[in-house]
């Protein structure tokens, strides 16, 4: 009798918060994220050297993101550093800060290309999903599969949970209902895929808006990637990995 009491006691202080638990609805946190990248395919075939790049260097290469987020806006920016340091250098050579306004509907990103920074002001990508009911557990999560695309003919493969509430994730994607944990993208043989959540406060210095690099546009960021990749062959297998 007395385990008994001791049972229902606990079940009760459990549903009253008296055992502390994840809450349910969450706003606010940090997500890790890893972006998993098929570093072999951006090497040629019919190249020597590329074949003895690819006995040396891992065929997947992995960084880390941090993702901090609360009901108003979201920061993603580089988080801990590889495990494993053997990465292509081209990739080693790109990274983003993506701060997004999810009031305004604004997006400003801190590019870094090949020694370049890039601060491009923009409007949040508008992607058409198409939701399935396919589940899939991310990082603790149930998530549902969606499907959408961007410059018209990239699919992109997203899963998110409507338990951590704002309409963001990694990079520039958000526009579905709840919180994007898992993003797979085809064409640039790339995925990201949450791997914790930490429950923390967000102020002011999570949510700092990135400040350096040439100021530009969205459509004006575009054009001049165009412009670039028009007289670098090579950099073409990177073009989405410059402009997502």
């Amino acid at each position: 009798m007395k385990t008994l009491r001791i049972f229902i006691l606990l079940c009760l202080l459990a549903a009253t918060g008296g055992v502390q638990a994840q809450p349910r609805f969450i706003t606010h946190g940090k997500i890790e994220f890893e972006k998993r990248t098929n570093q072999h395919s951006l090497l040629d075939e019919e190249s020597v050297w590329d074949e003895m790049m690819k006995k040396e260097f891992p065929k997947f290469a992995s960084t880390y993101y941090d993702l901090y987020f609360d009901e108003h806006g979201s920061l993603y920016k580089p988080g801990r550093d590889p495990e494993n340091n053997k990465i292509h250098w081209a990739l080693n050579y790109m990274s983003n800060i993506v701060y997004k306004d999810l009031d305004n509907s604004t997006v400003l990103t801190q590019k870094s290309i090949f020694g370049s920074d890039y601060l491009i002001s923009d409007s949040l990508r508008n992607v058409t999903w198409k939701i399935s009911s396919e589940p899939r557990t991310i990082a603790g999560f149930e998530c549902h599969k969606a499907v959408g695309k961007v410059f018209d003919s990239v699919v992109v493969i997203a899963y998110y949970t409507d338990e951590i509430i704002p309409s963001t994730g990694p990079e520039s994607f958000h526009g579905l209902p709840g919180m994007i944990l898992g993003l797979a993208i085809p064409r640039m043989h790339t995925t990201w895929y949450a791997t914790k959540l930490e429950l923390m406060d967000i102020g002011p210095k999570e949510l700092a808006q990135p400040k350096e690099g040439k100021k530009t546009t969205g459509p004006l960021f575009k054009e001049q990637m165009k412009e670039f990749l028009k007289n670098n062959d090579w950099l073409k297998k990177l073009s989405w990995q410059m402009l997502i």
